[in-house]
């Protein structure tokens, strides 16, 4: 068992980096909290860690980076809202059945999601070069 200094210590690095990471990159940062939460130890599994995730994301932790994102006119406002909406009552579907499949499961899923988006944006680097 990690011992409390270290497991909050470790908590305000991963907040930190996915902090920057995410107003770096737009992105909310969920797949990196709740993956350096399982390396680290701090979450001994995956429904811990998404559970810890999930209540990290609900608060406005990228506000900052919405605002300056906002002063350069670089979002859809519309376009937002209803990702939001929509986001809101499938997140609460997906953990209503999340019980329902084996941790092994949701982490096949969960890789094969991040090596599709990596084999994308590997993809998009070098169309861009």
């Amino acid at each position: 068992m990690i011992n409390s200094i270290i497991k909050y210590t470790t908590a305000i690095a991963i907040g930190c980096i996915v902090g920057f990471m995410g107003g770096l990159q737009g992105i909310a940062g969920g797949f990196y909290i709740s993956t350096l939460l399982l390396l680290s130890g701090i979450s001994k599994n995956q429904t811990k860690a998404a559970g810890t995730t999930l209540l990290a994301m609900a608060f406005p932790i990228s506000a900052g980076a919405v605002y300056e994102y906002w002063k350069s006119d670089n979002i859809d406002i519309p376009v937002a809202l209803i990702v939001t909406f929509f986001y809101i009552i499938f997140s609460w579907i997906g953990a209503k059945v999340n019980p329902y499949f084996s941790e092994s499961i949701i982490m096949l899923s969960l890789a094969l999601l991040l090596m599709i988006t990596s084999v994308y944006f590997f993809y998009k680097y070098y169309t861009l070069r």
